[in-house]
């Protein structure tokens, strides 16, 4: 009888440890999958914040061409509504140029456009650059 309950305790001393090394093992596979979960999540946030930044950038291109915005030698504008937190800055600088009999070409201006933001800690800045001839009047 007592070899019996002997058993019976050193059975169950071997139970709780297995339990114990199987909620050790969870609780690693969570931890492991929460770093997952927050690497997909920081991306996803990137990835959005990027596709704002190109679509931003691409309205400025635009509307600076069809020359709906005036365009000054330099310009900063806080964004508003989807674009809230970003700033973009509009620099153009003349262009010295000539042609093949060296002739200076007036009225290109190269156009700079960087839109930055906060992401986390640091500041993020995208840029386009493009060369633009305002219609002459």
């Amino acid at each position: 009888m007592k070899a019996i309950r002997r058993s019976v305790k050193k059975s169950a001393g071997f139970m709780l440890l297995d339990a114990m090394l199987a909620v050790a093992i969870f609780a690693l596979a969570v931890i492991g999958l929460s770093r997952c979960v927050q690497n997909c999540m920081r991306s996803e946030r990137i990835r959005r914040e990027e596709g704002l930044a190109q679509r931003v950038l691409a309205n400025y291109q635009t509307q600076i061409e069809t020359e709906a915005l005036p365009l000054a030698d330099t310009m900063t504008e806080q964004l508003k509504g989807a674009w809230a937190g970003m700033t973009m800055n509009i620099t153009r600088e003349p262009m010295k140029l000539q042609n093949e009999k060296e002739q200076d070409l007036f009225g290109l201006f190269k156009v700079h456009l960087d839109v930055s933001w906060k992401a986390g800690s640091e500041t993020v800045h995208r840029d386009l650059s493009f060369i633009v001839y305002p219609k002459q009047q």
